[in-house]
């Protein structure tokens, strides 16, 4: 096929498709396959999250086994039931053992059904923090 050959509503067209394909089509693939990059990237952080917990499913609150599992990572845990339904957990520990605490504190609705009210209260005593919180048992 000889371009000189071909009609001048052939070559038109050509031009068309060309700019098309060039301004259009390839425009999308880039995005679609940036796109898809982005998404698997995302699935496989959510996965290493789920294989992480390693949990099917979260325990029911019950105010003295979590006072019981708590200990386990703090010096002192208490759990006082109040109203509307709700728990004041204090909690004592060492200042180097903080990380731990936030650990605890961003794994704690995938161990028990609870959340967490926004308000969170520290406290510096001596050599140690206590920590205010307040549950609610779903």
């Amino acid at each position: 096929m000889n371009p000189k050959t071909l009609s001048p509503i052939s070559k038109v067209w050509f031009v068309i498709s060309l700019l098309v394909l060039l301004l259009w089509v390839i425009p999308n693939m880039v995005s679609y396959y940036k796109n898809q990059k982005l998404y698997n990237q995302k699935v496989s952080q959510i996965e290493k999250l789920d294989k992480r917990e390693n949990r099917l499913d979260a325990k029911n609150f019950h105010s003295e086994v979590f006072k019981t599992d708590a200990k386990e990572y703090f010096d002192e845990v208490e759990v006082v039931s109040i109203p509307n339904n709700s728990y004041k957990v204090s909690i004592l520990f060492k200042k180097e053992t903080l990380p731990k605490f936030h650990s605890f504190l961003k794994d704690i609705s995938l161990n028990y059904r609870v959340s967490i009210e926004d308000k969170i209260v520290y406290k510096e005593i001596n050599k140690s923090m206590q920590v205010d919180i307040i549950v609610k048992p779903f």
